[in-house]
């Protein structure tokens, strides 16, 4: 592979790395957030006064009650989704990492290759170079 080519795609590659990161952590603040939410939302529900009192007071606190356990509910509705969104975003990561991560082995062996055949053109000048002299009835 051409090196510029390989270099304008790693360059691309990691860019899209960047953004897959970014959109990771952006997920992972609103599914720690919505977790927050929840158990703020349970603390509340929990913290709601079990006194007893006449019939008007209980069907109030029912009534709150029922009202905070449909948003306990929502918020676990809310905090599942924020979590395959991380899910999702975590795997998208993953796998623009591993193309990044690839490129840059393949352009790893790309200049191991080149510096191997550097290195075999010297000791093909070399070579050459004794023979000539050889050739010449030259001695060293």
């Amino acid at each position: 592979m051409n090196p510029k080519r390989l270099a304008a795609v790693l360059r691309v590659r990691e860019l899209q790395e960047r953004g897959a990161r970014g959109e990771m952590a952006r997920r992972s603040q609103a599914h720690r957030i919505a977790l927050a939410a929840e158990e703020h939302t349970w603390t509340q529900l929990h913290q709601l006064s079990t006194e007893r009192g006449d019939a008007a007071r209980l069907r109030v606190m029912t009534a709150v009650r029922d009202a905070g356990m449909l948003a306990a509910e929502r918020q676990r509705d809310t905090t599942a989704a924020a979590d395959e969104a991380l899910t999702g975003a975590r795997a998208e990561w993953t796998i623009a990492a591993r193309r990044v991560e690839a490129l840059e082995r393949l352009g790893e062996r790309l200049r191991e290759a080149e510096q191997a055949e550097d290195d075999r053109r010297q000791i093909l000048e070399v070579d050459d170079l004794v023979l000539a002299r050889r050739g010449r009835g030259d001695r060293p």
